[in-house]
């Protein structure tokens, strides 16, 4: 990865890495407008990390990596732990989170990549 693929910006207080393959360089370049990277933390029945890529900007801040490309980081807990809700849904139904501790949490690494049409993406806490 060259170094025109890499950025910092800040959440929560604290330095992210950020960094972006060529392929995804290539694409963003492409873009008329940015790409926004929401990096999801799930507290549910297991905490898990999504990383989910809008097209449109959400009614929300967002931290700018230029001007293709946006960030929000946001941790949610689900309202209820059921199979029987997570298999109608496609996931546990979720509520924001927003405590002192949670406000102390942020990723400090995120890698993403454009590949064969879509974007991937991960992150690291």
């Amino acid at each position: 990865m060259n170094a025109a693929c890499r950025s910092r910006i800040e959440i929560n207080g604290r330095l992210v890495s950020v960094e972006w393959s060529p392929a995804a360089a290539r694409e963003l370049a492409r873009r008329t407008r940015p790409l926004v990277v929401e990096l999801e933390l799930y507290f549910s029945c297991l905490v898990k990390k999504f990383v989910h890529f809008h097209e449109t900007a959400p009614q929300r801040d967002t931290i700018a990596v230029g001007d293709k490309l946006a960030f929000f980081f946001r941790s949610v807990t689900s309202s209820a732990c059921s199979f029987e809700v997570a298999d109608r849904l496609g996931r546990q139904p979720e509520i924001g989170l927003n405590t002192l501790n949670v406000r102390k949490v942020a990723p400090r690494r995120v890698k993403l990549d454009f590949v064969r049409g879509v974007w991937q993406g991960n992150y690291w806490i």
